[in-house]
């Protein structure tokens, strides 16, 4: 009986430890990289310039290359970290880095400390991608779990540099997501999370999908874009 007591109290505890993890990465994933360096460098607010998007490209526009590619990284490892605490506590529960990968996204969309605004959490998502494919929650081999890395930021470069157009290689890349950890063979709860994650990213563009059937969205064009 005395067992049975502990074995539930030990269980809630875990639940609320998840939980805890699952509020922290949406936490994290609400620090707002681009609105901080735009802050500290101009005074102002991103969002009222640019594209109006807190997050790299518009950083690209508005600060430099240089910034840009600062704030792109500091994004990226905002949804590593997060999958590295999920593994180093919980190394073989799959729901749980799934929720995590989720909170995290949702977290740079809708930044707690901007008032629920955000980026579009390209970045962070393949910050995530990486930790996935990198950190051994699945037993497949080294090259064949971080293949899914290569396709889709191969996939994202191809039509990157065909176009020069960074929402649409993006929406190409969210669309391949699922479809590169299905052919390497993760779990079914990894790629219904890489689903949700393609389709988080198509919401988050759909101003810049009507623009690009428009032919209005913009591009990169070297330095000055």
């Amino acid at each position: 009986m005395l067992s049975s007591l502990y074995q539930k109290e030990f269980m809630s505890i875990n639940i609320l430890f998840k939980i805890l993890i699952g509020i922290a990465a949406y936490l994290i994933g609400s620090i707002p990289t681009a609105y901080i360096f735009f802050k500290i460098k101009k005074g102002g607010d991103i969002r009222k310039y640019g594209s109006g998007n807190v997050g790299g490209t518009n950083v690209i526009r508005t600060l430099g290359i240089s910034w840009g590619i600062i704030t792109i990284v500091l994004d990226g490892i905002k949804g590593f970290v997060m999958v590295l605490i999920s593994y180093l506590i919980y190394p073989t529960d799959l729901v749980l880095v799934s929720i995590v990968t989720i909170a995290t996204i949702l977290g740079h969309r809708f930044s707690a400390y901007i008032r629920l605004k955000g980026g579009k959490a390209i970045a962070t998502a393949f910050g995530m991608i990486i930790g996935v494919s990198v950190l051994p929650f699945v037993s497949n081999p080294i090259w064949l779990r971080i293949l899914p890395i290569f396709i889709i930021l191969g996939i994202w470069g191809i039509v990157f540099s065909v176009f020069r157009i960074v929402s649409l290689g993006s929406l190409v890349a969210a669309v391949i997501t699922p479809i590169a950890f299905y052919v390497t063979r993760y779990p079914w709860i990894i790629v219904a999370a890489a689903f949700l994650w393609g389709l988080i990213t198509f919401l988050n563009h759909w101003e810049n999908i009507k623009r690009l059937f428009r032919g209005e969205e913009k591009k990169i064009k070297g330095e000055g874009a």
